[in-house]
C-alpha cells in the first residue's frame, strides 16, 4: 500500500513538474531567431551621411523576437571611408532594431550583414550615385540695364542688353540717315535749279 502511494505522489509530482518546464521549453524555443529582414536606403544617397537600416528579427511562428543582440557587418563592396555606426544593437518589443552606415563618396554596391543567431540577413545598397551634398541648380543673375551685374560662385551671370548694338537696329538707323541724307542733296538742287532759272530770267529780260 505504502508502495501505491509512493508511486503515485511520485506521478503526480512528475506531472506538476512536466506542466511547468513544458511551456517554458516551448516558450523558449518559439523565441529562436529564425529569419532577418533588413531594409534601408536606396536610390540616390548622400555620401559621408548617416544612413538608418533597420533589421526586423522573428521566430520560427512569425513573431517578433525581442531582447536580442543583433550584430552588424559589412558582407561585400566595402571601400576606404565606409562606417558601421553602432555593430551591436539590441531589438526591441516588435523585433526591430537599428543601425547607421556612412558611405565614402565612391559609387559601388554595398552589403550590409544583420546576425541574430543562428539567423542572419542581409541588404545589397545599389546607389545610382553617391553624393555628398544634393545639386541645387543656381539660378542665373540678370541685372537691370546700367546696372553692375554680381553674381554667386559658380553661378553664370547674364550682362544685361546693351542699347543699340543689335544688328537690325544698326541698318535701320543706317537707312533712315542715307534717306534723310537724299532728301537733303534733292531740296538742295532743286533750291540751286530755281534760283539759276531766276537769275537767267531776269538776264534774258535786261538784254
Amino acid at each position: 500500500m505504502k508502495l501505491v502511494r509512493s508511486l503515485a505522489a511520485g506521478g503526480v509530482a512528475a506531472l506538476l513538474l512536466l506542466a511547468v518546464a513544458a511551456p517554458a521549453a516551448f516558450a523558449y524555443q518559439g523565441q529562436v531567431a529564425n529569419q532577418v529582414t533588413v531594409t534601408g536606403p536606396s536610390g540616390t544617397i548622400n555620401c559621408d551621411t548617416a544612413l538608418t537600416l533597420t533589421a526586423t528579427v522573428l521566430d520560427s511562428h512569425g513573431l517578433p523576437v525581442d531582447n536580442l543582440a543583433v550584430v552588424w557587418t559589412f558582407g561585400a563592396g566595402q571601400v576606404s571611408g565606409d562606417q558601421i555606426g553602432t555593430t551591436s544593437t539590441t531589438t526591441n518589443a516588435s523585433g526591430v532594431t537599428t543601425t547607421t552606415v556612412t558611405l565614402a563618396c565612391i559609387a559601388g554596391n554595398r552589403t550590409f550583414v544583420a546576425t541574430a543567431a543562428p539567423a542572419s540577413g542581409q541588404l545589397v545598397i545599389s546607389p545610382e550615385f553617391v553624393l555628398g551634398v544634393s545639386a541645387t541648380p543656381t539660378p542665373a543673375v540678370t541685372a537691370p540695364p546700367g546696372a553692375a551685374v554680381t553674381a554667386p560662385p559658380g553661378a553664370a551671370a547674364t550682362p544685361p542688353p546693351t542699347v543699340g548694338s543689335s544688328s537690325n537696329d544698326t541698318i535701320a538707323g543706317s537707312a533712315s540717315w542715307w534717306i534723310l541724307a537724299a532728301l537733303g542733296i534733292c531740296l538742295l538742287l532743286m533750291l540751286i535749279g530755281v534760283i539759276w532759272f531766276r537769275v537767267r530770267r531776269r538776264g534774258f529780260a535786261g538784254q
